[in-house]
């Protein structure tokens, strides 16, 4: 498993404002996630949204309502509700509805986020599991784990949607909000072309990168116990489960591992070399051999990011994402790693099920108790 005590602090926090501002583009991101998640559900008729497969919560409405019933029960807790049980049961609850009922809680997350954001979100919220077993956690923790709940759920969500024809043009990453969104002026080569593709590029320069060190940490903090999980439950299957087609993410399990790892390999690249090409890592590496490799570059990526001043999370880099050169600063692309990895987890996770291995939860709240405390 991987040493979760590789990761060096990653700098002191920074102003308060920084660490709103990130806060508020990591949920503006769900926001604009869910909406492209919604908009791929137009037209699709109830079989084949309550068509069932091993995957998500059995079916793209149920897995649909599972991130809402979430996000509704999360502000309740926050707010100190009365327990009650999960609700699980969409009972043919339409995609609208359930798009509006996104919609309201975003707004109410939005009202909690702007009561608390003078204390930083540090003060601490007792609650109740659906299974009435007692926590006691950071709010802040909190709200980093209802985001990474989201990006889970939605990889799944996409997983549906991609067997019924509905794509999103080079996907839901964060890195393609930003793009939308962010600080960076694109060539007009790379807004012709990525606009062509269906992406949508910000033609003019914003705000800076908001760089918050303690975040940044805790959700590598929480990627790589994840990822360790993971490799661990690999670990245990034969070459054949490991490369069993399945019509998911990279095509088998061990593919979306080497993707996973790829992706670490690049963007640490990326940052402490310069441009480069996406790796391939050969598809006869064992999962031993993955874990090893995985141990020296998350270090090398922690060294590198424990040394970034706000400063250089404004610096930009030059990448190619199949397509023209196309330009990004270091924090976001910082933050699309940690949600990169949560994303083809989520595929892994459904894959272990399909060959007979499921494993335990490996959502951040779970991660906690495992965690340095902030």
């Amino acid at each position: 498993m991987l040493d979760r005590y590789v990761i060096p602090r990653f700098g002191e926090t920074t102003s308060f404002h920084t660490m709103q501002y990130l806060v508020e583009s990591l949920y503006g991101y769900n926001d604009w996630a869910n909406a492209k998640i919604i908009s791929l559900c137009s037209g699709l008729s109830d079989e084949e949204l309550d068509q069932p497969r091993e995957m998500g919560f059995g079916t793209l409405r149920s897995t649909l309502y599972h991130i809402l019933s979430a996000d509704v029960i999360w502000m309740e807790r926050w707010q100190n509700v009365a327990w009650r049980p999960f609700p699980r049961d969409p009972e043919g609850m339409s995609v609208s509805s359930i798009a509006d009922g996104l919609r309201e809680v975003a707004a109410r997350r939005f009202e909690l986020l702007e009561t608390h954001r003078d204390e930083r979100w540090s003060h601490y919220i007792d609650y109740q599991d659906s299974k009435k077993t007692p926590y006691h956690h950071r709010l802040l923790d909190l709200l980093l784990h209802v985001f990474q709940h989201g990006v889970h759920h939605r990889a799944q969500a996409l997983s549906y949607l991609k067997s019924f024809g509905r794509t999103v043009p080079g996907g839901i990453d964060y890195i393609f909000y930003r793009l939308a969104t962010g600080p960076t002026k694109q060539s007009p080569e790379a807004i012709e072309k990525m606009t062509q593709y269906g992406l949508g590029v910000n033609e003019t320069i914003g705000s800076d990168v908001s760089w918050e060190p303690s975040i940044v940490e805790r959700l590598f903090e929480y990627s790589d116990w994840a990822t360790s999980n993971v490799i661990a439950n690999a670990q245990k299957l034969d070459d054949a489960s490991l490369d069993r087609p399945i019509d998911m993410g990279s095509g088998s399990i061990r593919k979306n591992l080497l993707h996973m790892f790829d992706a670490e390999q690049w963007w640490t690249k990326n940052w402490t070399v310069g441009e480069n090409r996406f790796p391939q890592t050969p598809v006869t590496t064992t999962i031993d051999e993955l874990s090893e490799r995985w141990k020296s570059i998350v270090l090398t990526r922690n060294e590198y990011l424990a040394s970034i001043s706000s400063e250089e999370a404004q610096r930009e880099l030059v990448v190619q994402i199949g397509g023209p050169p196309t330009r990004f600063k270091v924090g976001d692309s910082a933050i699309q790693l940690t949600m990169h990895g949560t994303h083809h987890r989520a595929q892994v996770v459904n894959m272990f099920r399909q060959v007979g291995s499921p494993m335990g939860n490996i959502d951040l709240l779970y991660a906690l108790a495992e965690l340095k405390t902030h």
